[in-house]
Parts: C-alpha cells; structure tokens; sequence
C-alpha cells in the first residue's frame, strides 16, 4: 500500500535476477495462493516503512521552507530512522515483487492495501502497552473492517485470468507518459507560492506513480537475468519509482498526513488494476454474480481505504479522532 515507500528507488537488479529465475514455468498459471501470501508479507513491511517515513519527514522538514524538495532529500538520506524505513520498504519491495512473479496485478496490488488494516492492528497491540499512547477510535475498526471484508470478496470474486508475463510496450510507454504528465502538473501547482490543497496535488502524482511502479514490476522480474540491464523497463521502473518517492516525501512536507495519504492509499492499486487489462490482458471471471461481486469489494475497497486513512491521518496529526474537532492554536500574544 501504502507509500508508498521506497519499492523501485531501492530495486536491487541481484535480487531481482534471482526473482526472475524462479516462478511458474511459462504459460503455466502463476501460484494464487503464493502470491497473496507474499502480496500480504509485503503490505506489513510497507506499513512499518509508512510510519517511520512520514514521521521523518516531517521532522527533516520543520526547518526547511515549503517546496524545497532537494534539501530535504539531503537531510533523509543522514537520517537513521528513515534509513531504517527504507529498509523496510526494501523487504517489502523484494516480497511485492515475488509477488508479482506468481500472481496477476488485479490481485497483487489491491492485496497491498491490507497494510492499513495490518499496521492499525499491530499498532494497537504495541500501543496497549503505553498508557500515553491513544489506541485506535471505533471508527477506524469499521473502516479496518470493510476494507478487509470487501478485499476478501473482490479476490474470491475476481479469479482472474494470469495474462501475459511481459507488458504490450505501447499500452506501458502510454501509462507510464500519462503518469509523468500527471507529475508535472502536480509540480508546477504545487511551486506557487499560494496554491492551495498542495499535498493532494502531490499525493496524487505519488499514488498514480506507485501505481504504474507496480505494473512495470511485474514487467521486469518476467525476465531473465541476462536481460534485465538490457530491457527498458528497468530503467523505467528505477526513474517511476524515484519519481514516486520524491512526490509522496514532497506531499509529507507540504501539509497535513490526512491530505495525501488516502489519495495515495486509494490510486496505488486503482491505477493498476484498471490498467492491469491493456497492459497485461488479465481478465476478471465474467458472469453477473462475479462482476457483482468484484465492484461491490471494489467500490467498498476504495471507500474503506479512504475512511481508514483519513481517520489514521487525522489522529497521527492532531492526536484526536476525526469526529472530534481538533484543538485550535494558542494565539500569539501581540506586543
């Protein structure tokens, strides 16, 4: 899922080669139940590396002005627990690819969602043991709840076709390109002194970033290792994935964690599953109570991510539930 995270700007092209080696024979069905293991695997490691990321973020920027996007890089790079993150993105990147190896995109990415349920549960279990740490409001429970309940329905309801292992390059160049355009606009709104809603803009631009990230993934493990420092897409998923974390650390800095993260949170696997079709022909299993099922967990999928999100956000910021309004600043008294 989540952040996004740092799973192609620490793509490590040994890792991959060895990924790359193993997996289902070709034209054979990938391994389902290997891939939502791995897919789930990678949401925990994503989740931790989420937490640790923006809180060092935020901190690295409390002294930096808005928009300087390349000072605050140079302060994360010295820093040791978001270094730290990043190793657990790293993990979550290796597993996420594993996963992508065995099973379709239309499975994998929503799978990586889990990572706000799982990172609500284990944080309320590490939290228990604080008395000064606020454990999770009833609301986030529901929200928990539906996502878990409607992911569980559209991976039931999907069984979907494998697809090709190898991307249609045109479909891919034309995702990819959208995808670029969509971060330069959110670049160049964002560097207005007076633009409002910033973090959304650059939210977006990360979520669509991860999204398309997670398609090239799947592209680049399908090759052999001989091949991987001579395909494009490798090279491709490196500058995608790059370009995805300096947006989401862009959109940390830029305004509240309740702005960007359910953008974010909700784009990453939406983009790639709607893509998932003309980039890779996979297919969801036709039929009325399929297709019934697959929007039902779709639309509740991307309403409870959103929901959970938004509340997580807001508690993480204002250290109250969203239903509580937040208390407002002392004022500054007037000489």
């Amino acid at each position: 899922m989540l952040d996004t995270g740092v799973r192609a700007g620490s793509l490590d092209t040994h890792a991959l080669a060895v990924l790359a080696a193993q997996g289902p024979p070709p034209g054979q069905q990938g391994h389902l139940g290997a891939s939502i293991l791995l897919a789930l695997l990678s949401a925990c490691a994503f989740a931790v590396s989420t937490v640790v990321q923006h809180r060092a973020a935020t901190d690295a920027a409390a002294d930096l002005p808005q928009g300087a996007v390349l000072r605050l890089v140079g302060k994360l790079v010295r820093n040791r627990a978001w270094i730290g993150g990043q190793g657990a993105a790293l993990c979550g990147f290796l597993l996420h690819a594993s996963a992508l190896k065995f099973g379709p995109v239309v499975v994998v990415q929503p799978l990586l969602s889990g990572g706000l349920v799982i990172s609500l549960a284990l944080g309320a279990l590490v939290d228990r043991r604080h008395a000064d740490r606020l454990l999770p409001e009833r609301g986030q429970w529901i929200a928990a709840g539906v996502v878990a309940v409607t992911l569980g329905l559209f991976v039931v309801s999907a069984r979907p076709q494998h697809g090709s292992s190898f991307a249609e390059p045109g479909a891919l160049l034309l995702c990819a390109g959208g995808a670029a355009a969509v971060m330069v606009l959110a670049a160049l709104w964002s560097l207005r002194p007076a633009a409002p809603h910033k973090a959304l803009a650059l939210g977006l631009a990360a979520g669509g970033g991860f999204g398309i990230t997670g398609l090239l993934l799947k592209d680049v493990v399908a090759h052999p290792p001989a091949e991987l420092l001579g395909s494009w897409t490798t090279y491709l998923l490196l500058a995608s994935g790059a370009a995805s974390i300096v947006f989401a650390q862009w959109a940390y800095q830029s305004g509240a964690l309740i702005e960007s993260l359910p953008v974010m949170a909700v784009l990453e696997p939406l983009v790639a599953v709607g893509l998932a079709a003309p980039v890779y022909g996979e297919v969801l299993a036709p039929g009325l109570l399929a297709t019934t099922g697959q929007v039902v967990g779709v639309v509740g999928l991307v309403v409870g991510v959103a929901v959970l999100a938004r509340r997580t956000a807001a508690r993480e910021t204002t250290g109250v539930p969203l239903a509580v309004p937040a208390p407002a600043p002392a004022p500054h008294p007037h000489h």
